[in-house]
């Protein structure tokens, strides 16, 4: 089986490589020396590498387990001194939607591999032997040879993936990614709950009920709601939850709602959003989201569970 190598060692890479580590797949992380990182790395017993190495390019696997606005970078610097038929296997497909790698750079295989998790959950869930999704494309591995699907095969086994590997494309993992996180996972699921907090707050409820209700409870719906599927859940939620989830439906998910679903999909379609990201400093969106939680009630009655205060 081909050594993997790991570029980065955030979050994600550390999970691939506790996961990769205990299911005895060969593999090595590629880091700066003069990075924390690197001493962590070798003090955890992982092969680490200097990305400077020439040793570097002896394998032809790598994985960029690194921010995407850092893609381009890594390939600019290094295209030359990968061997031609080197992959490099994506975790997410922006990059190359946005970029073109593989017409800027045809002598190499581009494959995409998305665990559909963040870092922490991809170790919890192989330590529990819980449920980890992820989908692939190689559809820029040669001209689509599946040839490369059993090594493939291989990383989910070790890294503990047990829905799926789904094939896919770029585009359509590039496309869903932006829109679940825009419409549901980093947008409507926190705010939401956030001026549900705010409205019962604000009508007399105690902030630390609030707190269960809106936020505590979160995890516990959504985790019923993935094993069960939506129609069981539906059969084994209350009379009140199931009436008052019926009435929620009928007030929220109205002609408004949906079609600016659709209006925040049409702009990852054409495109319009990446005009957005390439104008927008993201560290300045960072601010603005910090500040409106920092002085939100939700986080004040949050930190203060969490201080051990009574």
């Amino acid at each position: 089986m081909l050594r993997l190598t790991i570029i980065g060692f955030g979050n994600q890479a550390k999970a691939w490589c506790q996961n990769l580590k205990d299911s005895g797949f060969s593999f090595r992380v590629a880091l700066r020396p003069e990075s924390a990182s690197f001493q962590e790395s070798l003090a955890l017993g992982y092969a680490t590498i200097d990305i400077e190495s020439p040793a570097l390019f002896e394998d032809k696997i790598f994985v960029l387990l690194i921010p995407d606005l850092s893609h381009a970078e890594i390939l600019e610097k290094y295209s030359n001194q990968f061997r031609p038929g080197t992959t490099i296997i994506y975790n997410h497909g922006f990059s190359l939607v946005q970029n073109e790698f593989q017409i800027k750079y045809p002598e190499l295989n581009h494959v995409l591999y998305a665990v559909k998790s963040i870092g922490k959950e991809i170790r919890a869930q192989y330590l529990k032997c819980g449920r980890l999704g992820a989908v692939y494309s190689l559809e820029h591995y040669r001209n689509g040879s599946t040839e490369f699907l059993p090594w493939i095969n291989s990383l989910s086994l070790a890294l503990g993936v047990n829905l799926g590997p789904f094939k896919t494309t770029f585009l359509h993992e590039t496309q869903a990614d932006l829109f679940s996180e825009q419409g549901l996972l980093c947008s409507l699921i926190p705010y939401t709950a956030s001026e549900m907090f705010n409205e019962l707050i604000s009508n007399g409820i105690e902030p630390e009920l609030a707190f269960l209700e809106c936020w505590e409870e979160l995890k516990l719906i959504v985790n019923a709601m993935v094993e069960m599927g939506p129609q069981k859940f539906y059969q084994m939620i209350s009379p009140n939850a199931l009436i008052g989830s019926e009435k929620g439906f009928e007030k929220l998910i109205n002609p408004q709602f949906k079609n600016d679903l659709k209006n925040l999909f049409s702009d990852i379609k054409n495109k319009k959003f990446d005009q957005e990201l390439s104008t927008t400093e993201p560290e300045v969106v960072r601010n603005k989201i910090e500040s409106r939680w920092s002085s939100s009630p939700l986080v004040k009655t949050f930190n203060h569970l969490n201080s051990g205060s009574k």
